[in-house]
């Protein structure tokens, strides 16, 4: 709370409450509009390419599986989602959809349908030692919203879940290429299963990334989250004059776009989302200028290796959109199943410890980070955009935590309606937040190694076209 403190204390150094980009989600992707067609075809295409400026990692020490890894380029410094290059042009994302009225319902129910056929984490299916499935298409929202009961629309299916703002907004009206750290870290979930671990893998005990508190190994199962699951939203949106409230309540499966609740039987999560906006009266669709301040909780249960595992997220934001100027702030915590990533956090080679997936399953287990966010419009047609995110993990562990910080400068060219071409440059460190604080021997070699990957961080170089129709 101590950050969010802080970051409310900048934003109000400008004279303005803070935001991102201002909008009624919930209306946006929920509903349709009277007079709406009975189907638009409608989506997205981004191509991409980014230029990882990191290197090789050096100076580890210790088994001779741990040190098989010097000279080796670390995941952290590869192009998702293939990690297998420091440079990768591709299309990132290419999302048709289809939506509209239901016809013969005096336009009550609506629905909206999208898939993804891009490259990126929704469409790898998993992986098993470093190795990765590709799947050649997704569907990640299939919803029906009923719009019988005044103040409790009801919208049933696969969709965005009603957590965080960035998670919330669809990636076709991002400001930056990637998302936070915090955001992708901590909302955008990641599925470990366990599996037989060979005796070449590296024990979570004795690991490059990790000392091992509480950690479980496994490999991914699935794609990534997305942001989405499968369940049933309560939710509506009041206004009164130039005050405008919401609220959500999703009840969902807890397996995200994988369908497959056998990965996590007889669970569900409970999310809610409140909100309330002051409207300035000006612009219209993720570009409607108000100030929004918003809360969120999320929690609910993960199944692994026969036990049940508590898992929390919650979150708080404000937001501003009038005029040329942008803020935006969010303070984003969470317990239990924080995802760890690889450990050794390298595709596999000759003579190194198999890579296997960590996952901090306790509920004891903390994260949390914050992004502020400011951007100007200086045209109708040019902006500049200016982030600061940071992200802790293993908050609860001195010899564990790890931090993340990234400063990201944008620049954004609206060519035309539904054309915009954005850059971005990401200047990113990484490192062990409490250095010498694990015990002498195995523990301490792990925390030294540990280290030496982390300063191995490269700043990201990224350019990528948005397309919508």
């Amino acid at each position: 709370m101590k950050k969010t403190a802080l970051a409310v204390a900048m934003f109000a150094a400008f004279g303005h409450a803070p935001a991102s980009l201002a909008a009624n989600w919930f209306q946006m992707q929920n509903y349709e509009v009277p007079g709406a067609p009975e189907y638009k075809f409608w989506g997205f295409i981004q191509p991409q390419y980014q230029h990882n400026l990191g290197g090789a990692a050096s100076g580890l020490t210790g088994a001779p599986g741990a040190r098989a890894y010097n000279g080796q380029i670390p995941v952290l410094n590869l192009v998702g989602p293939d990690l297998t290059s420091k440079d990768q042009g591709q299309i990132f994302r290419f999302r048709p959809g289809l939506r509209g009225v239901m016809p013969g319902t005096d336009e009550k129910i609506n629905y909206f349908l999208l898939a993804e056929l891009g490259n990126n984490a929704i469409t790898e299916n998993g992986s098993v030692n470093g190795v990765y499935n590709k799947r050649m298409g997704v569907m990640t929202d299939a919803t029906v919203s009923l719009n019988y009961i005044s103040g409790a629309r009801i919208r049933l299916g696969l969709g965005r879940l009603p957590i965080g703002e960035e998670a919330m907004l669809g990636e076709y009206a991002m400001d930056y290429i990637n998302f936070t750290n915090v955001t992708d870290g901590l909302l955008n979930e990641r599925f470990v299963t366990p599996y037989a671990v060979p005796a070449s893998a590296l024990a979570p005990a004795a690991g490059i990334n990790m000392n091992g508190a509480k950690n479980q190994a496994g490999t991914l199962a699935g794609s990534v989250g997305a942001f989405r699951d499968t369940g049933v939203e309560v939710y509506d949106w009041f206004r009164k004059d130039r005050m405008e409230y919401n609220y959500a309540v999703m009840v969902s499966q807890g397996d995200g776009l994988n369908f497959n609740t056998a990965n996590n039987p007889g669970n569900h999560d409970v999310t809610v989302r409140l909100q309330t906006s002051y409207l300035f009266g000006e612009g219209t669709g993720p570009k409607r200028e108000d100030v929004t301040a918003y809360i969120w909780h999320q929690d609910g249960k993960r199944y692994f290796n026969g036990v049940n595992y508590d898992r929390l997220r919650q979150g708080v934001g404000l937001k501003y959109l009038h005029g040329p100027l942008r803020l935006g702030t969010e303070y984003i915590q969470g317990s239990g199943m924080i995802y760890m990533g690889p450990n050794p956090a390298f595709n596999s080679v000759i003579g190194g410890f198999v890579p296997v997936q960590l996952m901090a399953v306790e509920s004891t287990n903390k994260a949390s980070g914050y992004y502020l966010d400011a951007g100007w419009k200086f045209t109708e047609k040019l902006e500049v955009d200016l982030r600061f995110d940071s992200y802790d993990k293993m908050t609860n562990s001195l010899p564990d935590e790890r931090r993340l910080n990234t400063w990201t400068i944008g620049g954004q060219y609206f060519y035309a309606p539904g054309l915009r071409f954005s850059v971005n440059y990401a200047y990113r460190t990484a490192s062990v937040v409490n250095p010498g604080t694990a015990a002498a021997g195995p523990a301490s070699i792990a925390l030294n190694n540990a280290m030496n990957v982390l300063d191995a961080t490269g700043n990201v170089l990224s350019a990528q076209m948005t397309y919508r129709w």
